[in-house]
């Protein structure tokens, strides 16, 4: 079940990311067909995925305390082991603070109890099932359609995943390293990360996501259901990532108000925190 579990997510999340390119200069369009043979009840589907490279914005925010380095989508030298135990909600992981490579969650289930669509393709822990399945009823009552498009991701696939972009990109860690986390640096990992898309957008992510109505739904909704948005518009040289628009994590319902009361982001929440 576990060996299953695992390629499972792998071939789902590898499609996925195909979509999340934003690095060149000229807005170009890659058709991609995925033949990765992902099978449900015995039917084999196959989806064409649009990737979009769009040129960077970057406007640099104000933090508290905290120095960018000149380039922000590299690694310290001096990589860190997370403060806290993984299933903890405010588990600080980013590019300084690692999980290690023997963690994973011992709750997860299939997105699909939240109600959510494509739920059953990804799993993700447990404890957010509840307040991901009011997200989701509150969502449809306002008229908006939520899909989730990826989950829990293991170790494993993470190393394959960023490897993936790694080559994708002629063998350009600076390109991969702003789009993808390294193994051990991907909130995915939690299995409380979840990317969110909508038939708006035939189940893709990428920049168009940020203009749906279930993007901006999410965005003034979300943290009442104890999810937030990892990495914001503008807060590149802060979170280390490009702009996420369907990138959020949960950190449970007090906490999330507690980080929109204080006008905080994510990644200066956690900091805080730890």
């Amino acid at each position: 079940m576990l060996k299953y579990r695992v390629m499972t997510e792998f071939f789902s999340n590898i499609w996925i990311y195909l979509s999340t390119l934003v690095l060149s200069f000229n807005v170009v369009t890659i058709d991609f067909q995925d033949t990765q043979g992902v099978e449900k009840n015995n039917v084999k589907t196959s989806n064409t995925i649009e990737v979009n490279d769009i040129k960077e914005s970057i406007i640099p925010k104000t933090y508290s305390n905290y120095t960018p380095s000149v380039s922000w989508w590299t690694y310290p030298s001096n990589i860190k082991t997370v403060k806290r135990n993984g299933n903890d909600l405010l588990v600080h992981v980013n590019k300084e603070y690692k999980l290690p490579s023997t963690y994973a969650p011992n709750d997860l289930v299939k997105a699909s109890n939240s109600g959510i669509r494509n739920g059953d393709n990804f799993y993700v822990r447990n404890i957010l099932i509840n307040d991901l399945r009011d997200l989701v009823n509150a969502a449809k009552a306002d008229g908006i359609d939520l899909s989730i498009v990826s989950g829990y991701r293991s170790y494993a696939t993470q190393v394959s995943t960023y490897n993936y972009w790694v080559q994708y990109n002629g063998g350009n860690v600076d390109a991969a390293d702003r789009i993808s986390a390294r193994a051990g640096h991907s909130q995915h990992q939690l299995g409380t990360a979840i990317d969110f898309s909508s038939k708006e957008v035939s189940d893709n992510i990428g920049t168009r996501f940020s203009t749906t109505k279930a993007s901006t739904w999410l965005q003034k909704n979300a943290h009442k259901y104890g999810f937030v948005l990892s990495f914001p518009s503008g807060y590149e040289r802060v979170t280390g990532f490009s702009y996420e628009s369907w990138h959020y994590r949960y950190i449970g319902k007090t906490n999330a108000l507690e980080m929109k009361n204080r006008g905080m982001i994510l990644e200066e929440f956690l900091r805080n925190k730890n």
